[in-house]
């Protein structure tokens, strides 16, 4: 009897952890998410060719009419859309993914969208290597400089041998193939999830209208590619906490140190991962995953080990530390006229100003980084101002930088128009999750919020380091499977709503009725809250 009531404290002491910890995740989830919405629907920014963000005011008001607006079409297309026939998911998946690569495969070969900057450099140093010519990889080359690069590089360098020297189109190809891997994970996400077909399909089309991402294809850097294999890490770990099959371990450990060799900031999915794994562990009591966090962890050391490796088995040259990492905090927390925590060469500067020498330019770093933060901590209100003007610039952008990644082709898209069905996308996108989380979110099990937690990561890691609207997309695009469970919420309580309306008789009737739905309170709560926030801002209050 006594082993019973243990075994039952035991249980439910455990219980309360996960509730605990789904509780704190989904707490700053809300917090961030709430902060993002409400600034995206009272400023916006532009990002000029020369990378000059620009804030203007915004509309609140026109964004929650918007935002009803999808809400009531969404309605009636679900309406229609269930009394058709049934879509297999998987055929319209494949056949979509065909047009589109058709399409893309055209753009890329029919219009020149160059390389410039550093995707120019990273192809140089491919051809470089390949040439014999090391000097990109001495301490003050491009390589020795930027040792996260040697990853993209060394990937580079074997493709040459199979497509030739400095052939972007091709890369740019297999770019359009790691999108559609990414939107097959997430929509594999959606699925698992929230266990609804059309919940997965509706998170398809989201994706192929956020065209933003789409435009990535043509950035030849590791964005596309890290994006893509961080996403089926994500999802090789989902499925094993639903199944708990080794092959997925392996198959997440795989895709995450691929993912860190194309871009080195994924190193923030996999922190998430290791959280999650620990969770596992620690709370669920399934020692297998220890495994997986065995494993793991040399994933980390692994993913920056085989470029550099490589590097110095063709060249005899071993990488150094290169720029030292914390420089580009101090960057990102560094004021400036065209734009708040953006690249603007101190990174750079540093450490070629001490002789390229690492261990020199980093004592400089340490010291800049203190002397910045003693700032901050003494004059509070421009901290908090330049946290806000940050934030909004990277986080505001509606097109994430998409079109600038075109601005030197004869591929450049942009225009009031363009801009304004993004900035109407974003914040949709941000109101949907936003109800998610108000419906729904506290009974998703702990095992399903990495994907929040990854995005709380990316918010607070960008938040530090250099800004870039290019960074925050990736995870953006993660609340896209939010925001359609809680537009989907939300236009079932309606649909059910509509049933009783028939049952209530006279104008109380109906506004008590109308009270009881959640998604009513939820505008009401939306419209208010954008009431008292714009009397705030313009000073009526307080």
């Amino acid at each position: 009897i006594y082993y019973e009531i243990y075994k039952r404290k035991n249980v439910m002491y455990e219980e309360g952890l996960k509730k605990t910890g789904r509780n704190i995740v989904l707490a700053i989830f809300a917090i961030i998410v709430g902060i993002l919405t409400f600034l995206s629907m009272f400023l916006n920014t532009y990002i000029s060719i020369e990378e000059r963000s620009t804030i203007i005011e915004d509309n609140p008001y026109k964004m929650i009419i918007y935002f009803i607006v999808v809400l009531v079409a969404l309605f009636f297309v679900r309406r229609f859309y269930k009394l058709q026939k049934k879509i297999d998911n998987r055929k319209m998946f494949i056949r979509i993914c065909f047009v589109l690569l058709a399409i893309f495969t055209i753009i890329i070969f029919t219009h020149n969208i160059y390389p410039v900057a550093d995707q120019q450099e990273i192809l140089n140093c491919a051809t470089a290597l390949k040439q014999g010519n090391y000097a990109p990889f001495l301490p003050d080359g491009y390589v020795g400089k930027c040792t996260n690069q040697a990853g993209i590089v060394m990937i580079l360098y074997y493709l040459s041998f199979i497509f030739g020297d400095n052939n972007y189109h091709v890369f740019q190809f297999l770019n359009v193939l790691g999108l559609i891997l990414s939107y097959y994970c997430i929509c594999k996400i959606s699925m698992i999830s929230f266990s609804n077909d059309e919940i997965e399909q509706w998170t398809f089309g989201f994706l192929i209208l956020f065209l933003p991402l789409t435009w990535n294809v043509t950035f030849v850097y590791g964005n596309i590619f890290g994006h893509a294999f961080s996403m089926y890490a994500i999802l090789s770990g989902y499925k094993y906490f639903e199944d708990r099959k080794i092959k997925d371990i392996l198959l997440s450990v795989v895709s995450i140190t691929l993912a860190m060799m194309f871009k080195s900031n994924y190193l923030i999915v996999f922190v998430a991962m290791i959280i999650f794994i620990l969770f596992d562990i620690i709370l669920n009591k399934h020692y297998r995953s220890f495994i997986l966090f065995l494993v793991l962890v040399p994933a980390y050391f692994a993913s920056s080990f085989i470029p550099n490796y490589l590097v110095k088995s063709i060249t005899g040259i071993e990488l150094g530390k290169g720029v030292p990492m914390l420089a580009y905090v101090e960057m990102g927390l560094q004021d400036s006229p065209d734009a708040p925590g953006w690249w603007n060469g101190y990174n750079w500067n540093v450490y070629t100003d001490n002789n390229c020498d690492s261990e020199q330019a980093s004592a400089q770093v340490k010291n800049d980084l203190k002397n910045t933060l003693i700032y901050y901590l003494q004059h509070p209100k421009e901290c908090l101002d330049f946290f806000y003007r940050k934030t909004v610039s990277q986080w505001c952008n509606p097109d994430f930088q998409g079109t600038w990644i075109l601005r030197y082709s004869d591929f450049y898209i942009h225009g009031d128009l363009y801009y304004e069905i993004f900035n109407i996308f974003e914040s949709i996108v941000f109101l949907g999750t936003l109800a998610y989380i108000y419906y729904t979110g506290r009974q998703m099990p702990l095992h399903r919020l990495l994907l929040p937690m990854i995005f709380i990561g990316g918010f607070i890691f960008h938040l530090f380091w250099e800004a870039k609207g290019q960074y925050t997309i990736t995870y953006f695009v993660l609340l896209i499977p939010y925001c359609v469970k809680g537009l989907m919420d939300m236009t079932d309580e309606i649909a059910d709503g509509i049933l009783n309306l028939e049952r209530h008789q006279g104008v109380f009737g109906t506004i008590k009725m109308l009270w009881k739905l959640d998604s009513f309170k939820y505008i009401a709560l939306l419209f208010g809250s954008t009431v008292l926030l714009h009397l705030i801002v313009r000073g009526s209050l307080f």
